[in-house]
């Protein structure tokens, strides 16, 4: 039975699909390129059997599994997850969060109330225009058109780095699940197999993929080898439960 995998459209999971099609025959794999919050939602609907997924999702599972040796994540600057803004932080009154991505948007809501003592009120924008980050309205940005557009911003917070100021931890954005229904164990092997091997080429994945999303070799280069870590250890689960722990109590928050 061919393997359905969806992990999200962006050049930081280029060295994860690079090594899957090596490690499948295109017979086996299906790979299934989409937004953070769609893989999330492709395997809770059972579209795909596998998805790389926010952890911000993870919430909303009770019966799949985490591949334990990889992810998503930053030991400091991210380059792709932001707060943009034209005025410092501490005086917008207003955030536009980032339709992609649940993890971020959570992320910056923590960090605004623990870190920048400015819990904006906040809105999730039917469309993703950065042009209205504008005057007192700051907005969460992810991916690679935020790395792009950076430089259009007067304010430019990193929020990995910012978290890392914050905690003393490194921050995790997205780990693999699977559903254990759907996965066998040889499968399951094969796909760490592929994993492993797209890390160990992440510098050829970046001359691969770099025209393709606007980075210069050095910037892509640069980006999957340093910006991005890829190893879920232990500081790694610990800023999980740190993250988990901010946002449950946004939710107690709102509730009282």
């Amino acid at each position: 039975m061919k393997l359905r995998i969806a992990l999200v459209s962006y050049i930081n999971t280029r060295p994860f699909t690079d090594g899957l099609r090596k490690s499948f025959s295109l017979e086996e794999l299906e790979l299934q390129l989409r937004p953070p919050a769609e893989c999330a939602r492709a395997l809770a609907m059972g579209t795909c059997d596998m998805a790389l997924i926010p952890v911000g999702s993870l919430i909303d599972f009770t019966n799949i599994r985490i591949i334990g040796e990889y992810c998503i994540g930053a030991d400091g600057a991210v380059d792709s997850v932001f707060i943009f803004s034209q005025r410092p932080i501490e005086e917008c009154t207003h955030l536009r969060l980032d339709q992609h991505s649940r993890s971020s948007n959570g992320l910056a809501r923590i960090l605004l109330k623990h870190y920048w003592h400015n819990p904006l009120p906040h809105s999730v924008p039917e469309k993703r225009d950065f042009s209205l980050i504008q005057g007192n309205t700051a907005g969460v940005a992810i991916g690679d058109r935020a790395y792009q557009i950076r430089d259009q911003f007067a304010y430019v917070y990193d929020l990995a780095q910012v978290w890392k100021d914050w905690t003393g931890l490194p921050f995790v954005f997205a780990v693999w699940a699977y559903d254990p229904q759907r996965v066998s164990f040889a499968q399951l092997e094969q796909v760490r197999k592929g994993l492993q091997t797209g890390l160990l080429d992440r510098k050829g994945s970046a001359r691969r993929w770099a025209q393709r999303y606007d980075y210069t070799i050095p910037q892509a280069e640069k980006y999957l080898t340093e910006s991005i870590s890829y190893e879920l250890n232990g500081p790694k689960q610990d800023a999980l439960r740190r993250y988990f722990a901010g946002l449950r109590e946004l939710d107690l928050a709102l509730q009282t």
